[in-house]
């Protein structure tokens, strides 16, 4: 009789472990290129920016040229020094275009998200022309950010533009029907109040069917079968969308916020076709505002260690919200089992 004692394990396969290690090398050598180009565009720029953030690197005013030993802001006569990161605390313009990115993040995204919401469910409603609807709501999206900032500098100008003529005939007839003058002009752009707000219309106008889009994937995902079943329970419409829908939804509608507030946090195409960052500083990102810094005053130096703050930013932001995110899908999870 065989005992577990008489067992004994196979010998190691040699063609196995040859076969293996050829498929390794393989693996290997098909991803190289793919590695030399993320490194070639991704890691290689990144760490030049951050030597060039520890140097004087500047254009003079005379010849146009760098002060340093070459045109890479590394070479010869390089010295290196935290007096641009020193500098970034005291820069109140600094501080002002960050607010204002922070700013787009909050307010753009808010608004992107729950007007996508209420489109993604009209759209997924059985109405007559949906899809006639879906394709008009997914329009903006199509559209380069240049274009959206010259319509939006069309309709928002505060001379020649349809909106402004609407507001001179809308404001004549109240004065007209009061007796009293009232004038109804918004200053959609040279206010600092209201420019910050126009951008916002402006980026949410391009990008809400991106939240459209994809919320509405995630709820013709959901089966027919659980709103029944929830309906012969006798739950109510809003029932059903704070219990069933939003939760199920819930992965998705993280996602697509963190997608979209990566993105505002670049944000620089429309403000710099609409305001270039005007009236003053009131609209200005810090992408914008790294652009002026390195093109317009040929402040390299302190222009990398602005993308460098910005970079951490974006990084404790997205840790954050991650973590945020991973916390409130294990309590729903948790509720639910």
């Amino acid at each position: 009789m065989t005992t577990l004692s008489d067992i004994k394990p196979l010998p190691p396969d040699k063609s196995m472990r040859n076969e293996t290690r050829e498929d390794s090398i393989f693996k290997r050598l098909f991803l190289s290129p793919a590695v030399a180009i993320l490194l070639l565009f991704s890691i290689f720029p990144l760490v030049w920016s951050l030597g060039v953030s520890l140097t004087t690197c500047q254009r003079t005013t005379s010849d146009q040229h760098t002060v340093v030993g070459d045109i890479f802001c590394l070479g010869n006569g390089a010295e290196f020094s935290l007096a641009n990161f020193t500098r970034v605390p005291s820069d109140t313009r600094l501080l002002t275009a960050a607010r204002n990115t922070l700013f787009y993040v909050v307010v753009g995204v808010t608004v992107q998200y729950f007007i996508g919401f209420g489109l993604a469910l009209l759209l997924n409603q059985e109405i007559r022309g949906r899809a006639i609807f879906r394709l008009i709501f997914l329009l903006p999206m199509m559209v380069t950010p240049v274009a959206v900032g010259y319509a939006g500098r069309m309709m928002f100008d505060s001379g020649i533009s349809p909106l402004a003529q609407f507001q001179r005939t809308l404001s004549t007839f109240l004065t007209n029907l009061t007796g009293q003058p009232i004038s109804v002009a918004i200053p959609w752009l040279t206010d600092i109040t209201t420019a910050p707000y126009t951008i916002v219309l402006l980026d949410s106008w391009q990008w809400i069917p991106f939240m459209t889009l994809l919320l509405l994937a995630g709820m013709q995902a959901i089966p027919e079968e659980i709103y029944e079943a929830a309906r012969v329970d006798g739950a109510s419409r809003w029932r059903i969308l704070a219990s069933i829908t939003f939760p199920i939804l819930l992965p998705i509608s993280l996602t697509a916020i963190l997608i979209r507030s990566l993105e505002m946090f670049k944000i620089v195409d429309v403000i710099n076709v609409v305001t270039g960052g005007g009236p003053g500083t009131a609209t200005e990102s810090l992408v914008m505002y790294v652009f002026d810094t390195a093109l317009s005053y040929g402040n390299y130096g302190y222009a990398a260690a602005i993308g460098i703050v910005l970079l951490v930013l974006v990084i404790i932001f997205a840790t954050g919200f991650l973590a945020i995110s991973r916390r409130i899908t294990r309590n729903q999870l948790g509720g639910t089992s």
